[in-house]
């Protein structure tokens, strides 16, 4: 019996992980373009040089062997879910008899003109590095503006590891801009955001809300109402979307994001379950949040119902935690401070030292 794993972030490495704690005999196949898995939570903080990539990224193939499963490095281009494969860009043809799709989400740019070409994003661990690169490249002896574009969980996270790179920079000045009324919009309570506003603007972070960017050109943004800011350096963090592949794949899906039913199958289909950035679940009403959280948890909630499928047993309903309703997160702020967001509430001691200890206990399945 094989499951394939096309993916391996956060929800798919959980997935695999679960499933050989489950079974010593299931044949497990991780299928990833990249070799390392990338902790992108701290991906912010490749910009003020608190991590190294070797620290927050660890080696897949390391990891499935611990694990006595297969890793295949190779792009998933298209699945024949009649015959039960996976087709890969070298050509190989995986056949499977349980399917789980982890491929995740990717940054968007909203179609705006000259975004995509002239950003830096720090979705991936290698945009990070670019990005940490072309600020290295930055003239400091002259007056510099860094537009970080999209102030909700990434932007805010951004702007202030901008902030600790900058340090003694007097001529540097970081601009947060913001399509909605105020910044962290998916958070519920406004005190959230009022609290991370006076925090960065504090300490020197122009926030720029109710602002749309309609065109990016050479060294200059150009807003909607017609105004201008000159840049030097864009860190565009507005956004994700659906992994391409999904554009392909003839499923069930919701705002491109692929449906699920309460057990994590995608809809229609017995054998096939999704979990991680590219799911849609909403279940009763309560939709559930596009984070590390709930990827860990699907991943382990989908293992558990393959296990039961096999044997037969009934399956065991997805229940999230962080919704869109009530999201649960930890916000870096620079200079080691964060916040913690759970149920409604702040909490602010040892936020950072929690959010930390969280990533190096992760960590260390890599070692």
């Amino acid at each position: 019996m094989r499951v394939v794993v096309l993916g391996c972030g956060f929800g798919g490495v959980e997935v695999a992980s679960e499933l050989r704690k489950r079974s010593k005999e299931l044949d497990i196949t991780m299928i990833d373009r990249r070799t390392r898995l990338e902790y992108q939570a701290a991906h912010p903080e490749i910009l003020s040089g608190k991590v190294t990539a070797e620290e927050i990224s660890g080696d897949l193939n390391r990891f499935a062997s611990k694990i006595k499963a297969e890793f295949i490095n190779d792009a998933v281009v298209n699945i024949d879910f009649e015959a039960k494969e996976v087709e890969t860009r070298e050509g190989l043809k995986i056949h499977y008899d349980f399917l789980v799709i982890a491929i995740g989400a990717e940054q968007t740019f909203f179609g705006i003109p000259g975004a995509e070409e002239l950003s830096h994003t720090v979705n991936t661990l290698k945009g990070a590095i670019e990005a940490k690169k072309a600020l290295e490249r930055l003239d400091y002896s002259r007056k510099i503006s860094i537009a970080v574009i999209g102030a909700g969980l990434t932007g805010v996270e951004v702007a202030g590891e901008l902030v600790d790179y900058l340090r003694g920079r007097a001529s540097a000045k970081i601009y947060l801009i913001e399509l909605m009324p105020r910044i962290l919009p998916a958070f519920p309570n406004e005190n959230v955001a009022t609290y991370v506003t006076k925090f960065l603007s504090d300490r020197g972070v122009e926030i720029m809300t109710g602002t749309t960017v309609q065109e990016v050109s050479e060294q200059e943004i150009t807003f909607k109402n017609g105004s201008k800011l000159h840049y030097d350096i864009i860190i565009w963090t507005a956004g994700i979307k659906p992994n391409n592949l999904l554009e392909k794949l003839k499923l069930p899906k919701k705002k491109g994001w692929l449906k699920v039913d309460p057990y994590l199958r995608v809809e229609g289909m017995t054998n096939v379950f999704a979990v991680g950035d590219t799911v849609y679940f909403e279940d009763e009403g309560v939709r559930s949040c596009q984070n590390v959280e709930e990827a860990e948890r699907q991943g382990r909630v989908a293992a558990e119902n393959i296990i039961r499928m096999i044997k037969g047993e009934k399956l065991k309903r997805y229940r999230p935690k962080g919704t869109i309703q009530k999201p649960r997160a930890f916000i870096s702020l620079g200079d080691d401070k964060a916040v913690m967001y759970f149920g409604g509430i702040i909490f602010k001691p040892f936020a950072y030292r929690a959010k930390k200890y969280v990533e190096r206990r992760y960590m260390k399945r890599f070692g």
